[in-house]
This record gives C-alpha cells, sequence and structure tokens, in this order.
C-alpha cells in the first residue's frame, strides 16, 4: 500500500500471510449479559416470592438472542458551499433508545414472572395497588419514579478460547473482549409468546425490548 495520505497500489500478499492476518475472526455465539434491578425492584420482588441473588444469574444465562447498541449522527444539509454539491454535516451524536434481547422460559417459569414483576413495579402495580384490585374494571395507578428502576446493563463480547484465559492472560498482551455498557436501562416492552402445538423439542421464548440513554463501548482484558 501507498504511504498514507496517497493513492494506495496494488500489492501482493501471500496465502499465508494472509491466512494470519484476516482469519482470526470473531464469532456471534460468544456473550456474557449482566444486569441486575435496583433494591427498590428487588425488595418488591422478594415479597413476590422472587429472589434476584438466587435466579438472576441464572436468567441472565439464559439469554440465547441479542444485539449490539447502535449509534449515528443527526445532520444538517449545506448546499451553498460548493457549485453542485450538498453536504450532510453532523452536528449531534444519537443513540438507538432500546435494544432487544430473548430468553429462554424455565419450566418454573422465573423468567416471565422475574421481568413481570420488574415492569408491575414501574406501573404501581402491586404497591399500594393489588393485582386482585387490578382486576377491577376501574382502577387507578400511579407509576414509580424512573431513578428507582432503571439499571446499567452490561453486554460483554468474547471468543470461544475462554478456556485458555489464564494462559493468555500471562502473554504480554493478554485476550480481548468487548464490553458494551447500557446506561439507565429498563424492560420497555415485553413482547407476546408464542405458544402452539408445534415439535415438542422447541422452548418457549420471551423477548424483551430494554430501554436505555445511551452507551459506552471499551475494549477489555479477560483474565
Amino acid at each position: 500500500m501507498a504511504s498514507r495520505g496517497g493513492v494506495p497500489d496494488p500489492k501482493p500478499i501471500k496465502t499465508s500471510e494472509l491466512k494470519s492476518r484476516i482469519m482470526n475472526v470473531a464469532t456471534p455465539n460468544n456473550y456474557l449479559v449482566r444486569f441486575a434491578p435496583p433494591e427498590a425492584v428487588q425488595s418488591f420482588m422478594r415479597a413476590r416470592g422472587i429472589s434476584y441473588s438466587t435466579i438472576g444469574e441464572d436468567i441472565e444465562l439464559r439469554c440465547i438472542r441479542t444485539t449490539t447498541p447502535g449509534t449515528s449522527f443527526l445532520t444538517h444539509s449545506v448546499a451553498a458551499d460548493y457549485q453542485g454539491i450538498v453536504e450532510e454535516i453532523p452536528y449531534r451524536r444519537a443513540y438507538e433508545n432500546s435494544i432487544e434481547m430473548e430468553f429462554i422460559v424455565d419450566n418454573n417459569y422465573d423468567t416471565q414472572v422475574f421481568f413481570e414483576a420488574w415492569v408491575d413495579y414501574m406501573s404501581g402495580l402491586g404497591a399500594p395497588i393489588t393485582r386482585q384490585e387490578y382486576k377491577q374494571n376501574a382502577v387507578n395507578f400511579r407509576m414509580n419514579y424512573y431513578e428507582e428502576y432503571k439499571c446499567d446493563i452490561y453486554l460483554t463480547k468474547f471468543e470461544k478460547d475462554i478456556s485458555n484465559f489464564e494462559n493468555i492472560s500471562k502473554s504480554r498482551e493478554g485476550k480481548k473482549g468487548l464490553r458494551y455498557t447500557l446506561i439507565d436501562a429498563y424492560p420497555k416492552q415485553i413482547n407476546s409468546m408464542e405458544l402452539s402445538y408445534g415439535r415438542a423439542e422447541d422452548f418457549l421464548r420471551l423477548s424483551v425490548n430494554f430501554g436505555y440513554s445511551r452507551y459506552i463501548s471499551e475494549r477489555i482484558n479477560l483474565k
């Protein structure tokens, strides 16, 4: 390749060199999700017999599908600076405001009950209004404060050679991972679950959309 700033010229690359330079690819199926609802939400859950300290890690491990957060720029058009040219000039960074995660539902329905309790606390269902009172035709409820039910969600991407972390950590560079921190996240939408007389080996899935304000991406050392 030509020097930086110049026009790139073709350069022959040996197959062996090409393999070592571009074939160390990342795979999409090695990641870990971590989140812990605020204490007010956990206390509400415990009143319903749901202990985050007991089932929280299992629910995180049941996240079988998600995406990384995205970002873009808001732009304005400038058409008068150069004849015949319209430029799009960025003036503000924008973040996607939701991320979808799909969870396996266990046969005790802990996954479903966990997220239902979280959104019940957000909407004020259960304190002071009971679920029995909520069944009435006319009922009033008061949303809880935003600060009481939001938390950070951590999405860590790593590769399948995690078993070699001990040896890799002794090397000069170590093994790298990618971590996304979703700031001020909360369950924004619990999607419906499909029920059908399908294959017996299939399993029930619960899709949850989390809202968040922004995210931070950083490469980390895995130990």
